[in-house]
């Protein structure tokens, strides 16, 4: 029996753990706490970082048990070799529709992450630019040909 069902049981332990660091990292956002969201990201290097090992050993046995290419292995070759399996298989399928399921809702709460990171990033330049007295809408071409913004002399800090 190709020793494939451990390799799989630890992934969807790693995409559990994510989904859950992922919830935090949100939560971390929602409260401004810079420490909590540099843990927490390194938290989630740190996981993305052993799942990719996870990955390479998985590729790695279906190279040596002859099922992937070793010079080109694509999951859909695997793919079709798990489908022509019989039911001694079928533990293997139920983790990887596992995973897979796991595998989206982590990508989604990392988009919305991403989302309210980009607008918390949009809102804290709007306020820096506000206690500098500029405006990101007026600015002027500078002799390179870029822009800059063109400042005001009634910063808040002046006032």
């Amino acid at each position: 029996m190709i020793p494939l069902v451990p390799v799989f049981i630890k992934s969807k332990e790693l995409l559990e753990k994510l989904s859950l660091l992922l919830d935090k990292e949100r939560h971390a956002y929602n409260d401004s706490d810079t420490s909590k969201i540099v843990y927490l990201s390194e938290q989630k290097q740190s996981l993305l970082d052993e799942m990719d090992q996870l990955n390479e050993k998985r590729l790695n046995i279906l190279i040596k048990f002859n099922i992937l290419d070793r010079k080109k292995p694509t999951e859909e070759e695997f793919k079709v070799w798990l489908d022509k399996q019989d039911s001694h298989f079928d533990d293997i399928r139920l983790l990887i529709r596992e995973c897979e399921t796991l595998l989206k809702e982590c990508k989604t709460k990392n988009h919305t992450n991403s989302r309210i990171l980009s607008t918390l990033q949009k809102r804290n330049k709007h306020l820096f630019e506000l206690l500098q007295g500029h405006s990101g809408k007026n600015k002027v071409y500078t002799s390179s040909g870029s822009t800059r913004p063109i400042s005001s002399k009634q910063t808040i800090g002046r006032a």
